[in-house]
This record gives C-alpha cells, structure tokens and sequence, in this order.
C-alpha cells in the first residue's frame, strides 16, 4: 500500500515506519500537526491526541528521510473524550480528519502508519479518521511488550534521544539528551521499582529520532536549551528546546540493521503445521444406517428459535437465515438485509435492539460470498460491533448463510442507574497483536463488572474442536473463547460417561466460582457400529437425558440456565432434519420451559469417533 506516516519526531511513530516498509508497504509522505501559532503555547500544547515537544525540528525530520511533508494547526480542543469517538466538529481530532483528507487527495495513499502502543485513546480516535477516510490504519506496535520493543529499537539502529521528562525518578539535569541505548537500563530498573512503562505510556518522557535506517541524512543538534514546566521535587517535568540543528550524510555501513521482514509472515506450507502421518489421517466411519433416517433436508425457514432470557440479561438467538435462489431474481445483498431484518424484528419482540447482540456466529454456504456478506453485516451494526465467528460450512442449496447470536440487555436498573455500558475492544488497526483479525466485529466484548482474581494459577475450561470446510482469508485456525473473570481454583467441575451398544456418551461440565455461569460438552462417540440398523431415538434420548443431569448437578447456589445447545454433527452420519426434530422434542420434554435456542452446525470431522459434538453456555 501507499503509506503517509503520522510523526511526532519521536521513536514509535519511526520504529512503525520500519515496520511498515519491512511489511511490504511504500511511504510516500509524511504527516505533522503543530500547536497554532496563535496559542502562545508554541513548544508543548496540552493535548491527549498528539506529542508536539520537538515539533520545531520536524521539517528537518522530513529532509532527513527525502519525503514530501504535510503539516496542520491543531485548532481544536480534547471535547469528545469517551470510549467510543462520534464526530465533533470542535475537537481536534477533526484537524487530522482535514489533514489525511489533503493527503489522500494529493498523494493517493491507501494506508496510515500509527506509532500507538497502548493508548486506546489514541488507536479509535485515528481508526476513526480512517474509516470515514476508507483508509487503512497500520499499527504495528500496538501491545507489544515493550521492553521487548525498547530492545528491538535499539537493536535496528534508532538513534534517539529524551526531550522531555515527567516522571519520579527521572532527572532533567541527568537524563535529557540521554540516548535510548544510554537509557535502557535506568528504564529497566525503574519500571520494576515503581512500574514505569519502559517505552513512556504513561508520559514519563518523551523522545526525538536523530537517525534511522529510512533516513537518507542524520540529524545533529548543535544547541539546546532546558525549558522547565514544573519544578516538582520529586517529578519535575522538564523538555528540551531545540536552538539549533542541521544535517549530515551518513556513512553508509554494511552493519547497519535493517527489519528484514514482518514478524507476521512467516513463511510456512501446509507439511509445517500439519505434519502429515498414518496416524494423522483422517479416521473414516463405517456407514451407519439409523433406523429413523429420513432422506429430506434441514428445512431452515423453520429452525429459528431463541432462549428465555436469564437472569443477569443473556439471551440466545438461532436460526437466522439468508435464502438465496438466483432464479427467483434475488441478488445476494438482498438476501442478506432480508435476514437482517427478520433478526431485527425477533429481537425487537423481545424487546430488545441489534446493539444488544454481544457475539454472533456466521455460518456460511461459500467464504466466496463472504465480501457480499460483510458489505451488508457492515451497515447493521455500529461503532462497537459484537464479536464474531465466521466459518463456511455445509448448509444446503439456497442458503446463503445462517445466524446465531447472544444479546445482554439489563432489565432492572442499580442504584437507580440502568447498567448497560459493555466494555468493547474494536481495534481496526493492523498489527502484530492482530494481524488478520481486522473486519466488523470486535475482538472481545466485556459486560458486568466483578471483581477481578490475580491467580496466575488456572485450569482449562471445555474445549470444542471442530473440521470445517474454509476459513476466512484461509486461515488455519479459528479460536474462539467465552471467557468469566472468577477464582479459577475455585470453579466446580463434574464428569460422567455412559455406554451402549454401539456408542459411547461422555459429558463434562465446570460452573465459576461465583455460580453465576457454567459450560457444559456431550460428545456422542460411535464404537462399534453394527452391521445392522442403529436406532437414532436411543442416543439422542440418553445425550439429552445426560445434559440434563448435568444441569442439575450444578450447585444449588448456580441459578444459571442453559441458553445455547450448540450441536456439531457430522454431515455424512447424520440426516440434519431427524437430529432437529429429536434433539428439539427431547429438550423441550426434559427441560420445558428453560430449554435453550438448538444450534445445528454440520461439520466435516471430529475428533476421534465422535459424530456428534454438544457445547452450551449457561447463565
């Protein structure tokens, strides 16, 4: 892509452009935005957006790497403050709005390199830009570990030095003009004893690059002043005032360290993560004959179904589905609002509204479709999108997907305020942190605060391993968590097996500490299949009977109910209608009016013999 660079003159914001070229990507400008000259404040402006110490050496910074620079005046104030940044014609986030636009007009760039490491503030306010730029943000940096980082700027050869201070334990007088390789210990030690962030996070100091391995000429500073801003005995804050600076050619050494490649690519084929073995292969399932099979397919305009809602405000909703026959006249997109609307007219019944879905599962006919689908999933949804899990799977023939999702809305308010805030993490950024989880979907939602364990001691939750047939971008693995903060020494966890002729049913289930959720997996295993007819009725009665005992086995303290019978089946074992019709019948018979929202999934292989595969959430 064409790259413009935001830079402050300092080191993350060069480290990420070494990134972004090791990345593949071509810099072709710079951008800058300075204090008005009208402020009186021309060194340092108090601004949550953007580091402005230094800002008077910046044209050199730009002559020193050969690129076009584009500077603006930061007019505007920090107004919108939130999480979650709205358009505000007053901030100052709408001068770098102005000053991309300029850029993407004039240089035609496609991507925007961002030096953020932990700054949230920071990361949405430029995401923000981007997406209303159709721009893409590439921030490298973005939580890294950052002593690990601090190393690897030194190790590339960014020579930069501190310009400001602001810290207990960092001196003016010792510690301004001191180079990063200089520092690196004296951060080191700090960070341990009082928790400073190595890489200045927190604002402790700031820094301004001399050179790099980009720059075409090095920067010298011939003089400098110390302009102290606050005289604090045990953390003054203090910067450097550059007075006079120029440039040198460089001499050019061949131990000069460049970042050869992004640590993102690794290069690997199929042999590298799947070693292939006799073993490994696939174990291929004699043909069982069920007594009860019918030959018709999963009829989907009758499958959606939904959860009553729990206790704390879940709800489970499935069954969502896209019909898509071209020879109707019916394009795709049109399929897809057409689903989008009947999920928004069920949740509204329930009285609740499409920004309440906290996580949807998107199952799909072809990931050909997927650009299509997400054009319109797009729309539906707003600034904080609900996570997501995208698979393509077997679904039959004028389908074009299928939906389920999970909703929280409180219904009582506290202490006379309505909780509803979740805590969302949309980072649209692409990084080393998340490299191909960038799309319309967040990658984790928070919702219901409680107190939070530092156990670094944990145990294992149930774990679902699935075969289905693509992945989005094709990648290899799709991980998927639903996570409680709890004491995990202190959650309950219960076993139970049972055997039949030619099957096996094993359950697990664990419940948190606090009672207030719990996991349950059946997995239904074929043993032995007999040469002649197996009764389908026999296995689905006694996995139904089992998850039940399951449920009632959770602690009298547990109030959770089961929201989700999530069932992964083996496409070439099972008639998909007869297991919907026989798991809904027993569900509704053995747990009446708790029964959960039935999620049928087919999928090409289990682990082991297993055929079918159960996972629910409770709540």
């Amino acid at each position: 892509m064409r790259v413009v660079a935001l830079i402050s003159g300092g080191k993350d914001s060069c480290y990420n452009m070494m990134q972004c070229v090791a990345a593949g990507h071509q810099i072709v400008a710079l951008a800058n935005l300075r204090p008005a000259e009208n402020t009186g404040q021309t060194d340092e402006l108090d601004s949550y957006m953007y580091q402005t110490v230094g800002h008077h050496a910046i044209d050199l910074y730009a002559d020193a790497l050969d690129l076009p620079l584009y500077r603006g005046f930061i007019k505007g104030t920090s107004v919108n403050t939130g999480r979650v940044y709205t358009t505000c014609q007053e901030d100052e986030v709408e001068d770098l709005y102005h000053l991309m636009k300029l850029i993407k007009d004039k240089e035609g760039v496609e991507g925007v390199s961002v030096g953020a490491i932990l700054s949230d503030y920071q990361r949405v306010r430029v995401e923000d830009v981007c997406r209303r730029l159709d721009l893409q943000p590439l921030a490298y940096l973005w939580h890294r570990n950052q002593e690990i980082l601090l190393k690897e700027m030194i190790s590339s050869n960014i020579q930069a030095i501190i310009i400001k201070v602001a810290a207990f334990g960092l001196d003016p007088d010792k510690h301004l003009g001191k180079t990063l390789d200089q520092m690196e210990p004296y951060l080191l030690e700090l960070s341990e004893k009082y928790g400073v962030h190595v890489c200045g996070e927190g604002g402790e100091y700031e820094t301004f690059t001399l050179d790099c391995p980009l720059f075409k000429k090095k920067i010298v500073v011939d003089s400098a002043k110390v302009i102290v801003h606050s005289a604090d005995a045990f953390a003054p804050v203090a910067y450097l005032h550059f007075l006079k600076l120029h440039l040198e050619n460089k001499v050019e050494s061949s131990g000069t360290f460049m970042v050869n490649s992004c640590s993102c690519e690794v290069s690997c084929n199929d042999n590298d993560i799947f070693p292939s073995s006799e073993e490994d292969e696939p174990q291929k399932n004699s043909p069982v004959i069920w007594k009860s099979l019918k030959h018709n397919s999963l009829d989907f305009t009758k499958t959606f179904g939904s959860s009553g809602k729990s206790l704390s405000g879940y709800q489970w909703f499935s069954g969502i589905t896209a019909h898509f026959l071209p020879s109707k006249g019916k394009n795709a997109q049109e399929a897809a609002r057409e689903a989008f609307s009947s999920l928004q007219a069920n949740m509204t019944s329930e009285g609740l509204k499409l920004k309440d879905i906290i996580l949807v599962h998107l199952y799909m006919k072809s990931m050909k479709d997927f650009n299509v689908i997400n054009s319109v999933y797009v729309t539906e949804f707003d600034l904080c999108p609900p996570a997501r899990v995208c698979v393509e799977t077997l679904l039959p023939d004028g389908v074009l997907f299928c939906i389920d999702c999970l909703a929280h809305k409180y219904d009582i308010a506290m202490d006379d305020v309505l909780h509803d805030e979740k805590l969302v993490m949309h980072v649209q950024s692409i990084s080393h942190w998340a490299p191909a989880s960038i799309g319309p979907y967040s990658q984790s939602i928070k919702v219901e605060d409680s107190e939070t364990y530092h156990d670094v001691t944990a145990v294992c939750g149930l774990l679902a391993v699935v075969v289905i047939s693509h992945l989005p971008r094709d990648a290899a693995i799709e991980w998927h968590v639903v996570a409680v903060v709890d004491d995990p020494l202190q959650r309950k966890h219960f076993a139970m097996k049972m055997f039949s002729e030619g099957f096996q049913i094993e359950c697990e289930s664990v419940e948190s500490s606090s009672a207030s959720c719990a996991s349950i997996s059946v997995r239904l295993s074929l043993i032995s299949p007999s040469a002649s007819q197996l009764d389908l009725d026999g296995p689905l009665h006694d996995l139904v009977a089992m998850f039940r005992q399951a449920v009632e086995k959770l602690s009298e303290d547990c109030s959770a109910s089961p929201l989700c019978f999530r069932a992964f089946f083996k496409e070439d074992v099972f008639d998909a209608e007869t297991l919907q019709t026989g798991l809904q019948e027993y569900l509704e018979k053995y747990l009446g009016k708790k029964t959960p929202a039935l999620i049928l999934v087919p999928v090409v292989d289990l682990p082991g013999k297993e055929v079918i595969h159960v996972t629910c959430w409770l709540s």
